[in-house]
């Protein structure tokens, strides 16, 4: 049996990004996560812009770092990613969309 490709990965997890099936923070995670094992995209725009907004959660309990954290503690920093995935989800959702026509390109 053959592995599935990153870029096929990539274009499901950005489709449960965009479906809202995962928190945002997470399915972006994820996302870069596929997205180094695409040399082509290395220095890519939006890789870079999602990289960076990333960033911007690093103090906030994401992905499998959330099995680490107090409850309390969760439920006192989620009211500031609820909010920051407000803010940035259509920024998130133009990147993806734009991921989606470069790796048509590939």
């Amino acid at each position: 049996m053959s592995e599935v490709p990153p870029t096929v990965r990539m274009r499901l997890c950005m489709e449960d990004i965009l479906r809202k099936r995962v928190p945002l923070f997470d399915g972006v995670q994820r996302l870069l996560a596929l997205a180094e094992e695409v040399p082509q995209l290395a220095g890519d725009r939006d890789v870079r812009a999602l990289t960076e907004l990333l960033g911007t959660v690093d103090h906030l309990a994401i992905g499998p770092a959330r099995e680490h954290w107090e409850r309390e503690a969760l439920h006192r920093q989620d009211r500031e990613l609820l909010e920051l995935e407000r803010r940035h989800a259509d920024g998130v959702s133009y990147a993806c969309r734009r991921l989606t026509q470069t790796l048509d390109r590939l």
